[in-house]
């Protein structure tokens, strides 16, 4: 067993594993310092079973290999090879845990990390209805869209979503009062009349930082008529009822 003064470099192992498994590395950028260095610990001394494990057989069953492992190491100093091991063991097996699907590990994570903000993109992102995608999305600028979100990024870093709006506008500063100054929908009916679904995500995706969010609720073209009636009322309806 590695000494007490050893127990950097599982607990270094367990870091390392906590923030290259793509499963653990969203929440583990996140949290405060004191939580990091606790879940470290707990993975390092799994890592230890792990990496204790290996050396044992080793020692049974390739003791000639193990020797030459060990004479590569030129400090000797008791429980240092192991302890390296141990370290050594956390990238490789973070790495081939990370050939499960990231679509897969991302809704997870959302579903056991993620903010409202990020249930409610994922949502919109995997929603099989049109009318469940809708949503309305409120910046720091005051600035409004209403669409449906077809990209987000990973939940860390410089996050950001990408949505294909229907409507566009503003909130007033004073009553908060949402204003639509730009219809999409004929655009969009434009592609699909022309069969070039594909170019709309190229062509009308909005790329919107995550930290400018400052509001998202999901959208209802009837209630938000019943609220803010305009002229265009009935036939903004239609086209999003298409």
């Amino acid at each position: 067993m590695p000494k007490l003064d050893l127990l950097l470099l599982p607990l270094v192992g367990g870091y390392w594993f906590l923030n290259t498994f793509n499963y653990t590395k969203y929440y583990h950028q996140r949290i405060e310092r004191q939580r990091l260095i606790f879940n470290s610990l707990i993975i390092g001394f799994f890592l230890s079973l792990i990496g204790l494990t290996i050396d044992y057989i080793l020692l049974s069953k390739f003791l000639a290999f193990r020797k030459y492992l060990g004479e590569l190491n030129p400090i000797n100093y008791e429980g240092l090879n192991q302890a390296l091991l141990i370290f050594a063991v956390s990238y490789p097996l973070a790495k081939l845990l990370n050939i499960i699907p990231n679509k897969y590990l991302l809704s997870r994570i959302i579903e056991r990390w993620g903010d409202d903000f990020e249930k409610l993109f994922w949502n919109s992102l995997k929603s099989k209805h049109d009318e469940d995608k809708l949503l309305m999305v409120t910046t720091d600028t005051n600035k409004v869209y209403v669409g449906y979100v077809n990209k987000i990024s990973r939940p860390i870093g410089n996050a950001h979503i990408t949505i294909i709006p229907y409507f566009s506008g503003y909130r007033d500063k004073e009553d908060q009062q949402f204003f639509i100054t730009t219809d999409y929908l004929s655009v969009l009916e434009e592609f699909i009349n022309k069969d070039e679904e594909g170019l709309i995500d190229k062509r009308m995706g909005v790329v919107i930082p995550r930290n400018e969010i400052i509001m998202v609720s999901k959208f209802d073209i009837r209630v938000f008529n019943a609220f803010n009636p305009y002229e265009e009322e009935s036939e903004n309806e239609e086209a999003l009822d298409s």
